[in-house]
């Protein structure tokens, strides 16, 4: 054991390796790292940059002059060894018992070993000398209740198109007029939204997003789910990647593919906390109607598309885009009569924004009559978008209409990542 501790902990060594290019969220992390004593959990699906952040918060450590053998890190991610086994080696190695001095715990794909959460809760009590930075691709969120007040969560996502242009060398593009460059920019971003396909555009995607998904459905599934059919399991993925924002009704499902609904539930649930897809509700001001109505799903992100369609649906691709920059959690749908196609709502002062996408050539006063609908469940818009394709022409009066009609590659300037 302690030969992979010194192989993991090369800083131990005074080997060290530079990560130039920081994801956003970094700086926060970096403020919380010595502000506070709360556990810190980076989440988020697999090659999205966690590891590499754990790496730029130990050299951070470092340059702020903390001795390298207080520094303690620990993948999971190919090796099942016991917590208190590590630390007892980890003791040998540094000399001193773990009451003594101020210490920085990071364990990278912990949830992968069983029950982490109590023994991270054992530590955090006991010991309020250690800092403990937790990562993995499937943290489920129901399963972080022994560490409720303890514990500060990060959602780590692909790359927002600010980020992909650090990524990829094209920082001059940030604050540009927007021209044909930009747009073929923002086309090919979103097909390359994970860090490596940003900075190297010689990998192709389509072979990158196969092995996160062959890890995800073939590996990751059976320590989370009991027996799994991986053939079931895959193809539901393929179901949505194929027709995204379709609404999906599990007992159908369930019958397509002759098993119970339950297990239907279980693996859509696996699959959003694996990163893979999401849900969108049909909004209601009603919380408990909200889970009891129909679903929209769509795929995580539009790169994950080219997993399964060399060429999708221009409108469905833009779409899923869509929800990726809104982070969509609504749509609304009036029994198949009427939809808005994403609803953006903030609980806290009740305001609420009307997201439609039209990707075609021409819109008339008919493609915007779902804005102009009676209020249905108090459904008046405080906001309204609607998203076009780049050369869309509008038949209508958009100011006297009070719509902001806003081209899909700008959605992410208007709307927080």
């Amino acid at each position: 054991m302690q030969e992979i501790l010194f192989f993991q902990n090369k800083h131990w060594k005074k080997v060290f390796t530079n990560y130039p290019l920081k994801r956003e969220v970094y700086n926060d992390l970096q403020k919380k790292l010595l502000s506070n004593k709360l556990v810190l959990s980076i989440e988020g699906p697999r090659r999205v940059g966690k590891s590499i952040l754990i790496k730029q918060l130990i050299n951070y450590l470092i340059k702020k002059n903390i001795n390298v053998k207080d520094i303690l890190y620990f993948s999971y991610d190919d090796f099942k060894e016991d917590i208190f086994k590590l630390i007892k080696e980890y003791e040998i190695i540094r000399g001193k018992e773990i009451t003594d001095g101020k210490m920085y715990f990071f364990f990278d794909e912990i949830q992968k070993i069983n029950d982490w959460q109590s023994k991270i809760k054992l530590i955090c009590d006991n010991y309020p000398n250690i800092k403990i930075v937790v990562s993995g691709s499937t943290l489920n969120q129901s399963k972080k209740e022994s560490l409720a007040g303890r514990i500060i969560e990060y959602f780590l996502k692909p790359l927002s198109f600010r980020e992909y242009l650090i990524f990829s060398n094209s920082h001059n593009l940030l604050n540009v007029e927007i021209d044909d460059l930009y747009i073929t920019k923002y086309k090919t971003y979103l097909k390359r939204q994970y860090p490596d396909l940003a900075i190297d555009n010689t990998l192709d995607s389509k072979d990158y997003v196969t092995t996160i998904i062959k890890k995800t459905i073939y590996e990751d599934s059976q320590i989370y789910l009991k027996d799994v059919d991986i053939e079931i399991l895959s193809n539901i993925l393929k179901v949505i990647l194929r027709d995204p924002g379709q609404i999906i009704n599990y007992t159908d499902l369930a019958k397509d593919f002759n098993i119970d609904r339950k297990t239907i539930s279980e693996y859509i649930a696996y699959l959003i906390n694996s990163g893979l897809i999401r849900k969108v509700y049909n909004f209601s001001n009603n919380a408990r109607k909200i889970e009891k109505t129909a679903k929209k799903f769509y795929p995580f992100c539009t790169t994950l598309i080219s997993f399964i369609l060399n060429n999708p649906n221009e409108s469905k691709f833009i779409e899923t885009d869509v929800a990726f920059q809104l982070n969509a959690e609504f749509f609304w749908d009036n029994r198949g009569v009427n939809e808005i196609d994403f609803i953006v709502y903030n609980e806290s002062n009740s305001l609420k924004i009307g997201v439609e996408v039209k990707y075609r050539n021409q819109i008339t006063i008919k493609d915007i009559q779902n804005f102009k609908l009676k209020p249905v469940q108090n459904l008046d818009f405080d906001k309204k978008y609607l998203i076009v394709k780049e050369n869309t022409k509008c038949n209508f009066d958009s100011k006297k209409e009070k719509i902001v009609v806003l081209p899909y590659y700008l959605i992410w300037k208007y709307f927080k990542y």
